[in-house]
């Protein structure tokens, strides 16, 4: 079982490339193994998207297991903490209604990133 949220991470075209960097960095620098499959798993791979004008990209992540004390997790959270604000926007929606998290500056993305709230009657 398990708390499951849905995530999303946008980034500029500053911030994905110093994401390219931390991961390498990060990769060529340990020895553990697990660690570095874990993190390459959850963000190593292409973004979900892309905008080719502005080099913005999107990693997102459904049904995750966004706990802290992941080694993917934990490297990503690190890694926001150390980027500007306008270079990311994250957001994290648990299980339970209330649990919303918004961290970042870059929410006038060009992708469109972003948290909905609506009431649609029929």
């Amino acid at each position: 079982m398990g708390y499951y949220s849905d995530v999303a991470l946008c980034l500029s075209k500053a911030g994905a490339e110093k994401l390219a960097a931390a991961i390498e960095a990060r990769i060529v620098n340990t020895s553990d193994d697990f660690a570095s499959n874990a993190i390459k798993a959850l963000i190593g791979g292409e973004p979900v998207r892309k905008d080719e004008d502005t080099g913005t990209v999107a990693f997102c992540w459904s049904g995750v297991k966004w706990y802290s004390d992941f080694e993917g997790v934990a490297f990503v959270e690190n890694f926001m903490a150390d980027l500007d604000d306008e270079d990311y926007y994250f957001i994290r929606i648990g299980e339970d209604y209330d649990d919303i998290e918004v961290i970042g500056g870059f929410w006038d993305n060009p992708l469109g990133i972003q948290v909905m709230r609506e009431i649609t009657c029929c």
